[in-house]
């Protein structure tokens, strides 16, 4: 995110790029090497105010950022570290925290452990990590499976189509389906008591987590038998 606001920023500073095509290569150069000059310290800040934000591991401190760049030949001051995390955090406007549904996930996980709801926790969360990948290479025709089961209609309207991108946007749910699907398919047995879990924390009905759990499946089988 950091480097794609960078970007946006420097090529409006540099205003439209309207002129000769030598211009516009001239303009994307001295971009191309502002950003190459610093990439390495700013990859370290990210890597530092990642470690800040999560409640996982160790803090990467300035002593051992500065000892790393130094085993790569970068010379850098402590100063220059923190005004280089600055510099991030401002650019990003210090919206560093953005929830990701992996986040959700890791937390109902969590929840149905502390609510006594018994799976194998380990092997499932590596499960749905796999499955929110399949569901953003796929997304369209998991989406598109889910609103004609939603609407129980195989050609939706564009009103229908365009009420359905909140549902598309919906963290929580995209969590709740994953986990579901994951539950389904390392341990069925245990698939309705999840299920049930998953209903009384989130307020997601059971409808609602199967509609979204066949969506995933059917992809995952490829076939549109029930």
């Amino acid at each position: 995110r950091f480097m794609i606001k960078q970007v946006e920023q420097m090529c409006d500073d540099r205003g439209s790029t309207k002129g000769s095509t030598q211009g516009q290569r001239s303009s994307w150069s001295s971009v191309r090497d502002q950003i190459t000059n610093t990439f390495v310290l700013r990859l370290v800040s990210c890597v530092q105010l990642a470690s800040k934000l999560s409640l996982h591991y160790s803090r990467v401190t300035s002593d051992t950022a500065l000892t790393f760049l130094q085993s790569i030949k970068y010379s850098y001051t402590k100063q220059e570290l923190l005004e280089s995390e600055l510099a991030v955090l401002n650019t990003l406007q210090f919206h560093i925290n953005v929830s990701t549904p992996l986040a959700y996930v890791e937390l109902l996980l969590e929840v149905l452990g502390y609510n006594g709801c018994l799976l194998p926790a380990k092997p499932l969360l590596q499960l749905c990590v796999q499955l929110l990948d399949l569901c953003y290479l796929t997304r369209e025709t998991i989406y598109d499976t889910l609103l004609k089961i939603t609407i129980e209609n195989s050609t939706p309207s564009k009103l229908q189509i365009a009420k359905f991108l909140t549902v598309k946007e919906d963290f929580m749910l995209l969590a709740v389906g994953v986990i579901s699907t994951g539950v389904f398919i390392l341990s069925s047995g245990h698939w309705e008591q999840a299920v049930e879990h998953l209903n009384c924390i989130t307020g997601i009905t059971p409808q609602s987590i199967l509609e979204f759990s066949y969506a995933v499946v059917r992809r995952i089988v490829g076939s549109p038998t029930p």
